[in-house]
């Protein structure tokens, strides 16, 4: 399960990166490092204590929709954490790979890296977050979308949005462009949820 926990995370990470690196490589290369750009950097947060209250609630509403989804749903072989259900201690570290890896840091390099980057850079800071979080919320949602009804498909993308919305201002209005602060918070949700499926809470 661990080796193929690392092959699955390499492939999407590399996936999720190659356009954000393209652009760089044809685009930014001169001006700064790819690692700066994409907003792999320490975060200055200002103010700290708004920063920290929007990061927890930045958690707490892409925690929810995962949650829900662990209750309502019989079939949980369609949720993307399903390979820890029931395993216990024994897919700790597949789950770290996954979480931090996989999802946590493929997705924050591509929505809140590269399409906030794009599209606030033509539309303004507001539009851009929006345009990302509205993506990044109906990534989620179309996963399910032949799963699951209509209501609960919504929902998830709402929620997912609003979170993805929540992280991206947390990054650039707070964090001075580091994706950092969203990965750790998208990392964190992953960690739990899946923690909860591998131990059988859910």
């Amino acid at each position: 399960m661990l080796f193929r926990s690392i092959i699955d995370a390499l492939v999407q990470l590399v996936i999720f990166a190659i356009i954000p690196f393209l652009h760089w490589a044809l685009k930014i290369k001169n001006q700064e490092s790819f690692y700066q750009w994409i907003g792999l950097k320490k975060p200055a947060f200002q103010p700290k204590s708004k920063s920290i209250i929007l990061s927890a609630l930045s958690f707490a509403i892409l925690l929810l929709p995962g949650v829900l989804l662990l209750f309502v749903i019989d079939d949980k072989t369609m949720i993307a954490n399903a390979q820890f259900a029931t395993k216990g201690w024994q897919s700790i570290g597949g789950i770290l790979i996954y979480s931090i890896i996989q999802t946590g840091l493929s997705e924050e390099l591509l929505f809140r890296g590269f399409f906030l980057k794009i599209f606030s850079s033509r539309w303004g800071l507001g539009i851009g977050n929006f345009i990302q979080a509205l993506l990044f919320g109906l990534l989620h949602g179309a996963i399910l979308f032949a799963s699951l009804n209509f209501f609960l498909v919504i929902t998830i993308i709402v929620f997912s949005a609003l979170a993805g919305w929540l992280m991206g201002y947390v990054n650039n209005n707070l964090g001075n462009g580091s994706i950092l602060p969203s990965w750790f918070i998208h990392s964190f949700m992953n960690i739990i949820s899946s923690l909860l499926l591998a131990f059988n809470f859910l």
